[in-house]
């Protein structure tokens, strides 16, 4: 089977670029997977060493990155041998290009993961992208998606109409968080599966094996793991609470300037495979980040999640999925109530019949061909 698979390919983020590897990964349990390698400037700008856009916003981010400018270096040098060696891309295809057909045909085009359905991720408009809801596919070809999201975003009322009839065609729907399976079912008058994160398709043992990773076991002497993407002021409040209550040293795994927290280590140089290893020997983690909280949970560490309000229904969707709803934390005192030690036996049943569920669908998607 010759499998075509839209994603977020082209992107420095930890969790984008892992998640198109686990999903590439098991969808070539049944044939040739290619990841399209499709041009979207607005998510391939974050491999530009020197970032510019002509907003106020953009000229600070400039700034940032001179100053950043050798870490950058290597971290954007070390996402793209990462791709190359782990991820097997099309030629590059523009939206024009792919709409014209010169992709070609394929048994299967799947569209997901990550924040593919949400316009702000993916359009400098703001404007739903016809490429990841696979318009540019033949006539009656076979389409499905699997975790595709759109975060926190709200369709207006004429998106809804938009992506109703974007996902007519669709043979199987599935959506990474239950409110967007709640929303999609509501308007499109057809089956929507809510399933997992592609990164928790793979169990941590897959993970560590398929990168020779090596899981050191020595948590009494490990560290706390800060891994932060917005940066929630509270982050600063949780780190020094834990820092101080468990005597470890604390480790930032972060692109930016500064850690946002007083940490004793702050890593910006990291390619996705030290994002593992960093994940893999944490005595602790605390995180704002979506996918921070996915690795937590698969890797079976005690962690924190920070809230990020309005946009943490992807964090919320899991941890109630697997019973942690406790983790996520939205003010000081939430974290003060929380132990440093997590028993992990009765999540470890809920995330394995959540993915024993989640690649039935996929096994049920695909059976047809």
């Amino acid at each position: 089977m010759k499998i075509a698979l839209i994603t977020t390919q082209n992107v420095n983020n930890y969790g984008a670029i892992l998640q198109a590897f686990a999903l590439q990964k098991v969808l070539s349990r049944y044939g040739d997977v290619e990841v399209i390698n499709y041009a979207n400037r607005h998510i391939g700008i974050s491999f530009d060493l020197v970032r510019f856009k002509p907003t106020v916003h953009g000229l600070l981010g400039m700034g940032k990155d001179i100053f950043r400018i050798v870490p950058r270096y290597k971290v954007i040098k070390k996402f793209k041998a990462f791709i190359h060696k782990n991820i097997l891309l099309t030629k590059s295809f523009s939206s024009e290009a792919l709409l014209r057909g010169e992709l070609g045909n394929y048994d299967l085009y799947v569209a997901g993961s990550d924040q593919i359905w949400n316009p702000v991720c993916i359009s400098k408009d703001s404007v739903i992208d016809l490429i990841y809801f696979l318009s540019f596919a033949p006539k009656k070809s076979r389409k499905i998606s699997y975790a595709s999201s759109i975060g926190g975003y709200k369709f207006s009322a004429n998106e809804k109409l938009q992506v109703a009839g974007l996902l007519e065609g669709f043979n199987a729907i599935s959506v990474r968080e239950k409110d967007t399976q709640i929303l999609l079912k509501d308007f499109l008058n057809k089956d929507v599966e809510h399933v997992l994160d592609p990164t928790l398709l793979l169990s941590k043992k897959e993970w560590l094996e398929a990168f020779n990773v090596e899981d050191k076991g020595n948590k009494k002497e490990g560290y706390i793991l800060l891994y932060t993407v917005p940066k929630i002021p509270l982050i600063h409040d949780a780190v020094s609470y834990f820092a101080k209550k468990t005597g470890l040293k604390v480790v930032a795994l972060d692109q930016g300037l500064t850690a946002g927290a007083k940490v004793d280590l702050h890593i910006r140089d990291a390619g996705p495979i030290e994002f593992l290893e960093l994940f893999a020997n944490a005595a602790f983690v605390i995180t704002d980040s979506f996918h921070g909280t996915c690795f937590s949970i698969n890797f079976e560490l005690p962690f924190i999640t920070i809230s990020q309000g309005v946009h943490s229904n992807r964090v919320e969707s899991l941890l109630s999925l697997v019973g942690l709803q406790d983790r996520l934390v939205k003010n000081e005192k939430g974290f003060k109530g929380l132990g440093f030690v997590m028993d992990y036996e009765k999540t470890q049943q809920n995330l394995l019949k959540a993915r024993s569920d989640s690649l039935s669908f996929l096994a049920d998607a695909l059976q047809e061909l």
